[in-house]
């Protein structure tokens, strides 16, 4: 990752939907597809959105709350089926220069809020540090 990269990723888990109904009924392509060793249960991982900038999070936000909306009937109906599902918010983060600086500030709207409560899906913030070569 790069300095103020992210990726917002869709991750869900199924005990009998096959990868390819999920893409079909989202219209796109998993980053990460398949089931689990000696089960039926399918694991499906996409990038919703990326970028390298906090101006671009918030816009990236509004597109995620715009697939939320479209896919609602889906999403509701999937976890209904006793499927999974959450949003996951990958970040770059940077070491503290000194002690008491600030290395990572996450903002969410209120209406990404309402959206993902109402989606029923859960939400995950990771924040990765790149390791010296």
């Amino acid at each position: 990752m790069l300095r103020d990269s992210f990726t917002i990723d869709l991750i869900l888990r199924h005990p009998s939907r096959s990868v390819r109904s999920i893409a079909k009924a989202l219209s796109v392509k998993p980053q990460i597809p398949g089931s689990y060793r000696g089960t039926r249960r399918t694991y499906f991982i996409v990038v919703l959105q990326n970028g390298k900038s906090p101006a671009k999070f918030q816009f990236a936000l509004s597109k995620t709350i715009r697939f939320l909306r479209k896919n609602k009937k889906f999403l509701k109906k999937f976890l209904a089926e006793k499927g999974s599902g959450e949003i996951v918010f990958n970040h770059a983060i940077f070491p503290q220069t000194e002690q008491g600086d600030k290395c990572f500030e996450l903002s969410l709207t209120s209406a990404f809020c309402e959206h993902l409560s109402a989606s029923g899906m859960g939400l995950k913030i990771q924040g990765w540090v790149k390791k010296s070569s």
